[in-house]
């Protein structure tokens, strides 16, 4: 691949444990096959089976990257044959089968999305496994439609808040349920209502 270097920084797992058994490591920069972009990963997202990998809880499927990291934001620097929505140069931000945690991450071309106008890579990172998992489930799946109630348990968490931001941008009345008054009063399960105290902790929700 003109003006890409042969080899790459990436974190591997060295083995089973907590965070000292992640390790720097060269590897050779991945090549783009067919339907396929190759990322300059500007940030990549953490995510629970990031740790689960690690702690040999989790095993990558087969055919993907051994290398921890399912979701990332960059630049494309290479695309596979037969990728026709993707420049070089293209700000993405793209959930992977893995290998987010390197300078180059490949990714299926349709698992890509553009850097929305405004948000930096670093915010652009976290988008992919909450969106795409929100958006799969909820509306897809779903069918969430305007008018109709939404309840979300864990509002609190990534996959909370972001589900209560889509419900609320598509016309939903959503209700959320968080563990205590704190996470309640956080902004992100603010940000689209009002909360309620309805004591105990572990029934307060957030309306909107």
């Amino acid at each position: 691949m003109s003006g890409l270097p042969d080899t790459m920084q990436a974190i591997e797992i060295s083995a089973p444990g907590g965070p000292e058994v992640l390790r720097p490591v060269t590897v050779p920069v991945p090549v783009p096959g067919p339907g396929r972009i190759l990322i300059e990963v500007g940030f990549a997202g953490v995510n629970r089976p990031d740790a689960l990998q690690r702690a040999g809880a989790y095993a990558p499927p087969p055919s993907a990257s051994p290398l921890p990291g399912l979701e990332a934001a960059g630049r494309v620097a290479a695309v596979g044959p037969g990728v026709t929505r993707w420049s070089v140069g293209d700000a993405v931000t793209a959930l992977l089968p893995g290998g987010g945690y390197a300078e180059y991450a490949l990714a299926p071309a349709e698992h890509a999305l553009p850097v929305p106008d405004g948000m930096a890579l670093r915010e652009a990172a976290c988008l992919p496994e909450t969106c795409f998992t929100v958006w799969s489930n909820v509306v897809m799946r779903g069918g969430l439609r305007a008018g109709e109630r939404f309840l979300v348990h864990g509002g609190s968490s990534g996959i909370g808040t972001t589900a209560i931001q889509i419900a609320a941008a598509l016309g939903a009345r959503v209700f959320a349920t968080a563990g205590s008054a704190e996470k309640c009063a956080r902004p992100a399960a603010r940000s689209r209502g009002r909360t309620r105290d309805q004591s105990p902790a572990t029934r307060i929700s957030s309306t909107c």
